[in-house]
């Protein structure tokens, strides 16, 4: 099984031998592509050949890069690796219309209940509130529950006049961790065989990710613990070292109907039970993460 999730912050050469990655710097360091989960390049300075990035593909291995300003801004996805995709495709697009709406109010209910156990954890006030919330989602959320909890939730665990839209250090830093999450879902959903841009709620023509868009909605407050405990209005920019701990939120203990998981195995888990949803057509087939303490998960 992968657990490896690799950063490269520093001038490298990628290369591919014996069915090792190999990273060319200072000092060569060589990694079995068999346990590597993704790859984060973050450097400019990086070089690559076309076998390595076909060979990570094959492998189901995803590999981000990042823009001038240091954030994810692609991921190498697999293409056509599932052995049956046009079937898994034939259940995703014959979705009913009931299922979906049950689906996306199991979403919006566990994104819901785990702000509200982030805002526990940080020793905020209403906690109640959100859960309270949670238990009157409806199918297909007709009622914006999930608006008027963000409402609540953001200003109570970042304070007074934060928003979402300004340009700060704790948006950057959220955005940082919600592309990873959301680049490891698109390397998931592709490697399931299903469509990208067929999503449960978002269907924006122009996002080729509306379902990842629908999947990650309540992985997103591992990222929101991690920034709440850990970046500051004060700091000026979101440094080197919060870019690895936030890459690292992929190795953190996530439980998933009681068992435990990677994060991002709990992403695969939930990506492969939604394809157990759409074959049976049964919301109750999903299984989402429930939000716990930040700890590293240890294999046994």
């Amino acid at each position: 099984m992968a657990f490896r999730n690799i950063y490269i912050e520093n001038p490298a050469k990628l290369s591919i031998k014996n069915r090792q990655l190999v990273i060319q710097q200072e000092e060569n360091y060589t990694v079995p592509v068999d346990d590597i989960q993704s790859v984060m390049i973050e450097t400019r300075q990086c070089s690559i050949t076309v076998p390595t990035l076909s060979f990570l593909a094959q492998n189901q291995v995803a590999l981000f890069t990042c823009d001038e300003q240091h954030l994810p801004c692609s991921v190498l996805l697999p293409l056509g690796n599932h052995s049956r995709k046009l079937q898994t495709l034939y259940y995703q697009v014959h979705l009913a219309k009931r299922t979906k709406n049950r689906i996306w109010k199991k979403i919006i209910q566990q994104k819901i209940r785990n702000q509200a156990h982030c805002l526990s954890l940080n020793g905020k006030k209403h906690v109640e509130k959100l859960l309270d919330l949670a238990a009157k989602v409806e199918e297909g959320d007709r009622t914006f529950c999930e608006s008027q909890a963000a409402q609540i939730y953001f200003l109570e665990l970042f304070g007074e006049g934060f928003n979402r839209r300004h340009d700060h250090v704790q948006n950057g830093a959220l955005n940082y961790g919600y592309s990873i999450l959301r680049g490891v879902l698109a390397r998931d959903i592709c490697a399931y065989g299903l469509e990208p841009a067929f999503g449960v709620f978002h269907h924006n023509e122009l996002n080729s990710f509306n379902l990842a868009d629908d999947l990650i909605e309540p992985f997103r407050p591992y990222v929101e613990l991690w920034v709440a405990k850990n970046v500051y209005p004060e700091d000026l920019i979101v440094t080197s070292k919060m870019k690895r701990e936030l890459f690292s939120l992929l190795f953190t203990r996530v439980p998933v109907e009681d068992e435990y998981h990677s994060l991002a195995n709990a992403l695969k888990k939930t990506t492969s039970s939604f394809t157990s949803c759409c074959k049976n057509n049964r919301a109750t087939l999903l299984k989402l993460p429930e939000l716990m303490i930040l700890k590293p998960h240890e294999y046994e």
